[in-house]
């Protein structure tokens, strides 16, 4: 038993090495340079996101993780920051309210969306080391917020090595965005779509004052490419592309 944890150690030191070596990279240690790299990298995938629908299923749960409410919504968005919705379905009764409130929130134009960015203007930055995620060999950085502001996240980044695409965030806010919440826990995944480097999974949760704990998760389904966005209504045969689930 004693030697477990060394054997441990062993293993994980060998499944990055073979990571490493199947991307046939040689990893960066200055967390500076990383950084750098990664803000190039998110302001290029923005420069290439196309319209595109996505089809989002939420799901609220309670603290026995129990489903509380449903919703399947199609989404349409036009770069750089148009956003609309249509719900195709919807269970729950008064706890569906909240995931509407939810979808109509995050398809709201952004506003300072600079200062919500993954950047050293906002936040402060550590190098962890590596870690193992989705089969890439990933940077795994500290993140610290520079102010205290709920848009802002306090906890993990990983930063894919060879690409240097952001896979996974998560953490909680820097501060809690209502007096009814509080240690609201985030994780969000990322994967490529269609070219494009998009969100694809969300899981949130959260302590609800004299309520207890919920779940809430969001899950792209699917998703059209630029054509189809335009034309989902009139031609419902368009191939569609499956998301893969994250957890």
């Amino acid at each position: 038993m004693r030697l477990w944890p060394l054997t441990l150690a062993c293993w994980s030191w060998l499944f990055l090495s073979n990571l490493a070596s199947a991307q046939a990279i040689e990893p960066v240690q200055d967390v500076h340079i990383i950084v750098m790299r990664m803000v190039a990298a998110r302001q290029n995938d923005r420069e290439h996101i196309r319209p595109f629908t996505v089809t989002r299923d939420y799901q609220l749960f309670d603290q026995e993780l129990q489903q509380k409410a449903r919703v399947i919504a199609s989404i349409v968005v036009v770069p750089p920051d148009q956003k609309k919705y249509e719900i195709q379905s919807g269970e729950g009764g008064r706890a569906e309210k909240i995931l509407r409130n939810i979808l109509a929130r995050e398809t709201q134009p952004s506003k300072n969306s600079s200062q919500q960015e993954l950047s050293p203007e906002n936040y402060e930055f550590q190098l962890l080391g590596l870690d193992g995620l989705s089969g890439r060999l990933s940077y795994k950085l500290a993140i610290r917020p520079r102010r205290q502001e709920e848009q802002l996240i306090r906890g993990h980044v990983w930063v894919d090595v060879g690409t240097y695409r952001i896979h996974r965030i998560e953490g909680q806010l820097a501060k809690n965005p209502s007096w009814w919440l509080r240690d609201l826990h985030i994780l969000v995944d990322f994967a490529e779509v269609e070219g494009m480097w998009l969100r694809t999974f969300m899981h949130a949760i959260a302590t609800v004052r004299f309520k207890g704990k919920y779940v809430v998760e969001s899950r792209d389904l699917e998703c059209h490419s630029a054509v189809d966005a335009f034309s989902l209504r009139s031609n419902p045969v368009l191939p569609s592309y499956g998301i893969e689930k994250h957890r």
